[in-house]
């Protein structure tokens, strides 16, 4: 499966779908354990038919509801609408991964390549959450500002054979009590021409998925699923929101005594925006 079709069908790290729900938070930038199962599990995704609704204007919207397949879990599946960068409005260090994208590649051919993930991707998993806005060097993207000890951090440049940089990928764990909370944050260049869905699935053939929508302070829309309880005894809750051509997400995974609190969570991330 290339980079691209993998991304495209997976949310790329959320361990609490799948779950490491058991394990305790290791200390700071570390994964909880099981995530790699977790993508593994992702890379069996089989997406239901479903056609994307116009819309008008960047943002996201609901494609469909998922059955539980092959053991899977239920889920949702969206689309988006997303403005591209030039990969001159990008750091030159950030640019100068497209040379490593290359030789992943040539290594493959030669059989040498022994990464975690397709040649398409390099991945960078030292980096805190400011080091990789540092290295991206977008001005425009939005920070999440939360006084909370990054889990884990992890950030994910993707592109083709001849190092054509496509999409860049952050994902940064955070953990509060039993609260699990993952901000992630999408940005596609120029030479991204692939339609952006976005597949998210938790386990259980019963649970029941809703959506609303939360207005944000500059008059922008934050798209909301939450999820019934799972058979881990744990609810979802995420968010979406397009702002400045960057797609934004925030996924919540809590326990019903933890409700109010992830529901006030998700309203402090969206009105940052």
């Amino acid at each position: 499966m290339r980079g691209n079709e993998f991304l495209d069908k997976m949310e790329l790290i959320d361990p609490a779908y799948i779950e490491a729900a058991d394990a305790a938070p290791k200390e700071k930038r570390t994964v909880w354990t099981g995530w790699r199962a977790v993508v593994a599990a992702c890379l069996c995704v089989v997406l239901l038919a479903g056609t994307a609704m116009a819309v008008s204007g960047a943002g996201t919207w609901l494609v469909g509801f998922l059955s539980s397949e092959e053991n899977v879990g239920t889920g949702y599946e969206l689309s988006a609408n997303i403005g591209r960068f030039p990969t001159s409005a990008l750091s030159e260090n950030l640019q100068a991964v497209s040379e490593e994208i290359i030789r992943q590649f040539q290594q493959l051919e030669t059989g040498v390549y022994a990464g975690d993930w397709g040649p398409e991707c390099w991945v960078n998993r030292d980096f805190s959450a400011d080091e990789a806005w540092e290295f991206i060097g977008l001005e425009s993207m939005q920070k999440t500002p939360w006084d909370l000890e990054e889990c884990f951090d992890m950030l994910t440049i993707c592109g083709s054979s001849t190092g054509e940089i496509e999409r860049i990928l952050i994902f940064t764990g955070y953990q509060m009590g039993d609260i699990r909370l993952q901000a992630d944050a999408e940005i596609y260049t120029e030479n991204y021409t692939g339609e952006l869905r976005k597949t998210m699935r938790t386990i259980g053939s019963d649970v029941r998925f809703a959506e609303t929508f939360l207005p944000t302070p500059s008059g922008n829309s934050c798209q909301v699923i939450s999820s019934s309880v799972n058979e881990l005894g744990r609810l979802d809750l995420t968010g979406y929101l397009v702002e400045n051509s960057v797609l934004y997400q925030l996924h919540i995974s809590y326990q019903e005594p933890d409700a109010a609190r992830a529901e006030e969570l998700l309203r402090q991330w969206a009105d940052m925006f």
